[in-house]
């Protein structure tokens, strides 16, 4: 009876401590965030850093030479990407009430078109509700992209600091290491570690995957709305890579702003336009998928639809992009623990 006190205790002071610190890490979030990201990127930068140690280089050279390369990268975008993405956001913000006229336009001419049929006044009242609920919707989007990018330099000093807490995540990782591991149980030291060894696996496989999938789609669908004349295609092909993240979902979300767009332009645009989108996934999941995700994470295509669905209901974006891994890393402790408490192994 006394053991059963203590057990019952230790959980409900287990719950508090996890509450309590759960709570403090929410109220200081803003002072812990770069800290965040900086593990992310020291994370996926981890294996070329390895990489380069193996061939004998130095710690901190490896970290250098990385961080060079990266600095590359940044610089073409900040010099050929970027000045593009914000004239075309310029222009963009321009031709809005344009842009707004032509849509109002097209709205009415298919009001017309439908209202010469015999539809009853209640249906007739509901497809208008839901046109004018669409139209303010369009307009709530612009208006809530256009304070992301404003509140995106809100987090300059974060930005500024992250390659420094990242130097030291690198550079300090076998000592982080070290210690994470010496608070394990000795007797369950090995086991969690091979546990850790299939999630970090499954991880770097989508991470690495589908961020160079969706960079590949990127371009692609930038260079095809360049050549047919789509106006803003930077941005439109850097929309369409970053929604690509998203499995099966992802390139309908990404396709909807260019064709959109493309008919504001002319109808005839807008054909071109789902023809481009249409030829990209076809080589991305012909050609481009095969050849750099060879494994998937081990869900069947059913509960991949199912848990974007879940994470993009409760969540939005942010919920369909973490979805995925999140529930991959699930079904392997599941695996784990239904195999410690049965003794049969799943796949």
């Amino acid at each position: 009876m006394e053991k059963k006190k203590r057990m019952i205790v230790c959980i409900i002071s287990g719950l508090a401590i996890f509450l309590l610190a759960g709570l403090f890490l929410f109220q200081i979030r803003s002072i812990i965030m770069p800290f965040l990201l900086a593990i992310l990127l020291a994370y996926i930068l981890l294996p070329l850093v390895e990489f380069l140690v193996l061939h004998r280089f130095s710690m901190t050279g490896a970290i250098l030479i990385v961080y060079l390369a990266c600095s590359i990268m940044v610089f073409i975008l900040v010099l050929y990407v970027f000045p593009g993405i914000f004239s075309e956001l310029t222009q963009f913000a321009g031709e809005i009430p344009s842009y707004a006229q032509s849509f109002q336009n097209s709205l009415l001419e298919w009001q017309e078109r439908y209202s010469r049929f015999n539809i009853p006044d209640s249906i007739r009242q509901i497809v208008d509700e839901n046109i004018l609920s669409i139209e303010a919707r369009i307009v709530e989007i612009v208006r809530s992209s256009a304070s992301i990018i404003i509140g995106l330099f809100s987090y300059t000093f974060s930005l500024l600091i992250l390659p420094i807490l990242t130097y030291y995540f690198l550079k300090d990782h076998a000592l982080i290491t070290q210690k994470l591991i010496s608070f394990l149980p000795p007797n369950k030291r090995s086991e969690i570690l091979n546990l850790w060894f299939k999630i970090n696996q499954v991880l770097r496989r989508f991470i690495y995957g589908h961020l160079t999938v969706a960079f590949l789609v990127g371009v692609l669908t930038m260079i095809g709305l360049k050549l047919i004349g789509v106006k803003f295609a930077v941005t439109l092909g850097f929309i369409a890579g970053l929604a690509d993240i998203i499995p099966y979902f992802g390139p309908f979300i990404g396709a909807i702003p260019a064709v959109c767009l493309a008919y504001l332009q002319s109808k005839k645009l807008a054909l071109y336009t789902i023809i481009v989108m249409v030829v990209v996934q076809q080589i991305e999941s012909s050609v481009i998928t095969p050849k750099i995700i060879s494994d998937s994470v081990g869900l069947h295509p059913l509960t991949i639809i199912f848990v974007l669905l879940l994470g993009g209901f409760y969540f939005g974006i942010w919920g369909m992009l973490f979805s995925v891994p999140v529930t991959a890393v699930l079904r392997i402790l599941i695996n784990y623990l239904y195999q410690k408490a049965v003794g049969v192994k799943l796949d």
